[in-house]
């Protein structure tokens, strides 16, 4: 909890700078149904992303079009902002 609590305190100042980093895009359109590790939360039943097999590109793929119960994001995220998050999540979230 004390790491979400700084992430999002650090967060702040970089989305206030314009910055479209993976970390900022993750915590603010990801942590709600994947959680802030990335794990999954049963309540929605979403897939844990440290375990996932999709490449960078793949997840890419998800996160602009959706799939299943996911929301398609290319309407609310540039396509530089996708990339950052795909590239976050597969080089940072570890099992």
């Amino acid at each position: 909890m004390k790491r979400l609590a700084l992430v999002l305190a650090l967060s702040a100042p970089l989305a206030a700078l314009g910055g479209d980093s993976g970390l900022v895009v993750f915590h603010g359109k990801c942590t709600r149904c994947h959680g802030a590790d990335g794990r999954g939360k049963a309540i929605f039943n979403t897939p844990s992303m440290l375990t996932s097999k999709l490449t960078a590109a793949e997840m890419e793929q998800v996160i602009a079009n959706g799939r299943a119960r996911m929301p398609a994001f290319k309407a609310k995220l540039s396509a530089e902002e996708i990339k950052a998050v795909a590239a976050f999540i597969k080089a940072e979230l570890k099992p």
